[in-house]
């Protein structure tokens, strides 16, 4: 079983982060791109030796993506407790280390986080056409869902975060 370790994780995290503030256009389509991060929350929701470690671990790497997005402080780290408190409850009950697990995971994860961005910035700053909102929701599952086996697989893999 994967084991990993919260204060590493978070420094993967950090570095997701980076990625997608730096080299994220090279990734993007439609304006969109994938989230990272959110994958990293993913892993440490499905993968968590127990709930509270998910959420926590989740919730911290939801400030992190607060960090660099321009929203409302906490807004990130508030959908991530809501999607870890939902996979944390249903990982039992699906194989984690299959693909179209993870993919399905990834892309419902993205496109839930990226309307809910939109439901907030059509509140505090104006709305946004349907079809920006639409189109870029649509464009991050599929990039998201597309990257999640990849970013698990490789989470994984990886000897420093830990058994």
């Amino acid at each position: 079983m994967n084991r990993y370790r919260t204060p590493r994780l978070l420094l993967v995290g950090l570095a997701a982060l980076i990625v997608e503030m730096t080299a994220g256009d090279a990734f993007s389509w439609g304006g969109a791109r994938p989230e990272l991060v959110m994958l990293a929350a993913l892993y440490a929701a499905l993968f968590a030796r127990d709930p509270g470690q998910g959420m926590v671990a989740c919730w911290s790497l939801g400030l992190l993506k607060d960090l660099g997005s321009a929203g409302p402080p906490g807004w990130h780290a508030l959908l991530f407790l809501l999607a870890a408190a939902f996979v944390t409850r249903i990982r039992l009950l699906v194989y984690r280390d299959h693909v179209a697990t993870q993919l399905v995971c990834g892309a419902a994860g993205a496109a839930l986080l990226a309307l809910a961005t939109a439901l907030c910035v059509s509140i505090t700053a104006g709305s946004i056409p349907a079809g920006v909102w639409a189109g870029r929701t649509l464009a991050s599952a599929v990039l998201t869902g597309l990257a999640a086996p990849l970013v698990v697989t490789a989470l994984a893999e990886a000897k420093f975060l830990g058994r």
